[in-house]
Order: C-alpha cells, then structure tokens, then sequence
C-alpha cells in the first residue's frame, strides 16, 4: 500500500485537492511539473507547512541498503 502525504495546512491541502483533480494517469512528467508550478503559485507554501514537512522528513529512518 503506498502512503499518501497530504499537508496539515488548510492552503496545502487545497493545493493537494487541486492537483489531484487534474493530474491523469500516463501524464507527461512535464506536463506534472506545469500542473505542480500552477499549484504553489494558486497555493502558496506557508512557512509552517515547510517547517511540518522539513521535520516529517527529518525523522524518517535513513534507507540501508
């Protein structure tokens, strides 16, 4: 099962509803990219949203090999 991150904040998670509405499967990964760049300029990343995301990661266990 993949895990899905969706953002704690009320503007990232409207950016997160906006982009999975219109990214379709077998997209080119350009076209994902325009769609991800409309995203955060429509919804703009909060600095608490940054700081959220930057601790999540930061406490992932590191992949071995």
């Amino acid at each position: 099962m993949k895990a899905e991150y969706v953002p704690p904040t009320k503007m990232g998670r409207q950016r997160h509803a906006w982009f999975k509405g219109r990214v379709k499967p077998g997209m080119m990964f350009e076209d994902a990219v325009r769609l991800n760049d409309e995203a955060l300029r429509l919804f703009p990343c909060p600095e608490e949203e940054r700081r959220l995301k930057a601790e999540s990661l930061e406490a992932m266990p590191e992949l071995v090999p």
